[in-house]
């Protein structure tokens, strides 16, 4: 096409036709801008396309982080819903008048599961901090996705404060506990220590833990934040399911 107005511009000048020769000048300007437009444009649907494969990418990444969360919330929600069942019916036998006639093994039960506990769930929240840390969230079209990851990854920082305080209990009802351990141990681990002890040594241990003030104090200020985690915790996954709803929306 260009040869094509170089042929008519020569002819132009030859027969000394300048107006002839200006448009046809025009023209082939006219053509060379639109092929630069068009090797741009071609080039932005490069780039553009790039860009929504590399988002495909990371949107299958977040998915699988938030369904792994999910999977974990789930578990660790069953377990602290249990503790706290526990330590609460731990709680009430302890400040019962009753609990001198309840076996050992039962009290043991409720001190194993319920103040001995702890739950934590291990959230991934790597390729969210990735994508942050190299720029890249723009990349993401679906504005929306992007602020609930900035909560969720905002939440989640934010629970480490409870979970300080929480283990700040178990580590003091531990503590408390220490001197009756070797009674509150099984026989097979007494048997393996050489230490043995009756029942009478058993019970006597048991009723000196349960008539604590500071024990029972402890395990009511660690169910109380335990309750309060759990709430958090539910939070998390409230979080997580609606950041996989804003992900399958994008994938569909």
């Amino acid at each position: 096409m260009i040869k094509f107005f170089r042929k008519i511009r020569q002819k132009s000048i030859s027969d000394n036709r300048i107006s002839k020769y200006i448009l046809y000048a025009l023209g082939e300007i006219i053509l060379v801008v639109i092929g630069i437009l068009m090797a741009l444009q071609i080039n932005n649907w490069n780039t553009d396309s790039e860009r929504r494969d590399e988002e495909s990418i990371l949107l299958k990444a977040l998915k699988e982080d938030f369904l792994e969360n999910r999977k974990r919330l789930h578990e660790t929600i069953t377990y602290q819903k249990g503790m706290l069942d526990y330590s609460n019916s731990f709680i009430k036998l302890i400040t019962s008048k009753t609990n001198k006639t309840v076996s050992t093994d039962s009290i043991l039960k409720l001190k194993a599961y319920g103040a001995n506990s702890w739950y934590r769930a291990e959230l991934v929240n790597s390729t969210f901090k990735t994508i942050i840390s190299s720029g890249k969230s723009d990349i993401i079209q679906n504005r929306n996705l992007i602020k609930k990851l900035v909560e969720f990854s905002t939440d989640l920082e934010s629970g480490f404060e409870d979970d300080y305080e929480s283990k700040e209990s178990l580590v003091f009802i531990n503590t408390i506990a220490y001197p009756f351990e070797l009674d509150f141990m099984s026989e097979e681990d007494k048997q393996d220590f050489g230490y043995k002890s009756s029942k009478d040594s058993i019970r006597k241990s048991m009723d000196k833990l349960l008539s604590n003030k500071s024990y029972l104090g402890a395990l009511i200020n660690k169910t109380g934040i335990e309750s309060g985690r759990l709430d958090y915790q539910k939070k998390l996954l409230d979080k997580t399911n609606e950041i996989l709803k804003e992900i399958n929306a994008e994938s569909n």
